[in-house]
């Protein structure tokens, strides 16, 4: 089978949806489907990527295209290339809306006669819609990506929450939910509360949506009572954006008790995970949230807010606590993780349990494929 994947950019400022693209093409990779992705070269830096020629990866081949505008991504050659070869393929996977090459994806895929499937990252969500230049989305909506999504084959949502979320929009489409997956260990890390210690891994994107204001606040209601509470933010975002939270933490007077490390990976990721005693994500919306299912695969119990999607497989899964988005609930969820001692090491064994069975590449690749194989027959 020749699955075509099409994305407007795997950008690491991109975070998440960066991450779930490399790990679908492990996952279908490692099942012996041939995986190619389409995306622009928007946001990487200048000859980091040869344009318009394969790249060969470990599970997948992928195309860089220029992006003549970095608003909607504008990509004349992509679109070219898809006219003249997106018939070559069984299926199309588009992952995003409001940007040009998913527009161009489901249009050649359809003219082409080859059903497409699309991910709409969250953007469906009420959230999504009233972020950034939202009347331009709502008009977008209405003249484009309505046609877009209704037309689609399937839709594919992460998570329920996100499916639900969708509904308000009246939209007339069938809707799959398969959740993203990573690679899990077979074995947990083996993880206690040290004495007097308690480190808090924050790790995404720094943006407004990450709702960091509230977490420093949270942290700075708790610094009296807990001499031992460091707060870690791994990651990075806009300069001045990045800026004002630091002068926040100076004025909260939490500056000692907060770590910036930047963005990190590979072995620094490793070692900020192994390193930490909970994750905490408390965002204003998330429709999945990759890097706190990397947190649970660490054996790390988590802290989210009820707006990041997969909080309720975490409270059932007794792998963490969720909160509310305000300083006060989260101070009292990371309360809730620092002061369940004898309680702490069942946690973490949780969390691991429940990224190993929902949430890994083996469980995400064996769906997506079922769902490839349905739509091709079908259609």
């Amino acid at each position: 089978m020749k699955v075509l994947h099409v994305i407007p950019s795997v950008a690491v400022a991109h975070g998440g949806p960066t991450r779930a693209m490399a790990e679908i093409e492990r996952a279908l990779g490692s099942r012996g489907i041939a995986c190619t992705t389409l995306t622009t070269n928007e946001g990487l830096p200048d000859g980091s990527v040869p344009l318009g020629k394969p790249v060969a990866t470990e599970f997948a081949t992928r195309l860089y295209f220029p992006a003549v505008t970095r608003f909607y991504k504008a990509s004349p050659g992509l679109a070219r290339w898809l006219a003249g070869n997106v018939s070559q393929f069984d299926i199309v996977h588009v992952h995003a809306l409001f940007s040009m090459p998913p527009l161009a994806a489901a249009y050649f895929a359809r003219r082409a006669g080859v059903p497409y499937i699309v991910r709409p990252l969250g953007v469906l969500s009420p959230y999504g819609m009233r972020q950034r230049r939202p009347l331009l989305k709502q008009l977008s909506f209405a003249l484009i990506e309505r046609r877009l999504v209704e037309s689609a084959s399937a839709v594919h949502f992460t998570s329920n929450a996100e499916q639900a979320e969708a509904k308000s929009l009246h939209l007339r489409c069938k809707g799959v939910v398969i959740p993203l997956g990573i690679e899990v260990a077979a074995v947990p890390p083996q993880r206690r509360l040290a004495e007097g210690k308690f480190r808090l891994l924050y790790l995404a994107r720094i943006d407004p949506k990450k709702n960091v204001e509230g977490l420093l606040r949270a942290v700075a209601m708790l610094a009296p009572e807990y001499p031992g509470l460091l707060l870690r933010i791994a990651g990075d975002g806009p300069a001045d954006y990045v800026e004002r939270l630091k002068a926040l933490a100076t004025e909260l007077a939490i500056a000692g008790r907060v770590e910036w490390l930047g963005y990190v990976d590979g072995d620094r990721k490793t070692a900020a995970f192994a390193d930490a005693h909970a994750y905490i994500l408390t965002s204003y919306s998330e429709n999945f949230g990759i890097s706190v299912v990397e947190a649970l695969a660490q054996g790390l119990p988590c802290i989210v807010s009820d707006q990041v999607a997969i909080w309720p497989d975490i409270e059932s899964a007794k792998a963490g606590v969720a909160v509310r988005t305000d300083p006060k609930s989260i101070a009292a969820g990371i309360r809730a993780v620092l002061e369940n001692g004898n309680g702490y090491p069942a946690m973490a064994t949780a969390a691991h349990r429940l990224a190993a069975s929902s949430f890994s590449n083996a469980t995400m690749g064996e769906r997506l494929e079922a769902l490839y194989r349905d739509l091709v027959r079908g259609h």
